[in-house]
């Protein structure tokens, strides 16, 4: 194509159009910079409730860890005289030959 033979409102014309294509570019590609942005500022807020989350739940893991182990040894302590003699004591009463047993009124 020759420019040279291009009638002069024809130019014009073109210049015109030539300079809205890029405005257009731009603005479309400023709104989607703009969407992408917030989106990732809700997938930030997501993630920091996400991570709070996670937190919570291995604290509680954790005590329920710790209390699984509290009832491991208690167990192991049911098992042993010591536990035996207690409960006689507290629940029925009961002492040893040598022992003296003083009762209270509550």
């Amino acid at each position: 194509m020759n420019w040279w033979n291009i009638p002069a409102y024809r130019i014009k014309k073109f210049k015109k159009s030539s300079l809205i294509t890029p405005i257009i570019v731009l603005f479309l590609i400023t709104v989607l910079i703009g969407a992408v942005s917030v989106g990732c500022a809700s997938l930030r807020s997501r993630q920091k409730s996400y991570d709070a989350e996670i937190e919570k739940y291995e604290n509680l893991i954790a005590e329920e860890e710790a209390r699984s182990q509290e009832i491991s040894e208690y167990a192991m302590y049911t098992k042993t005289t010591a536990y035996y003699e207690e409960v006689a004591r507290e629940k029925y009463r009961l002492v040893h030959d040598n022992e003296i047993l003083f009762v209270t009124d509550k």
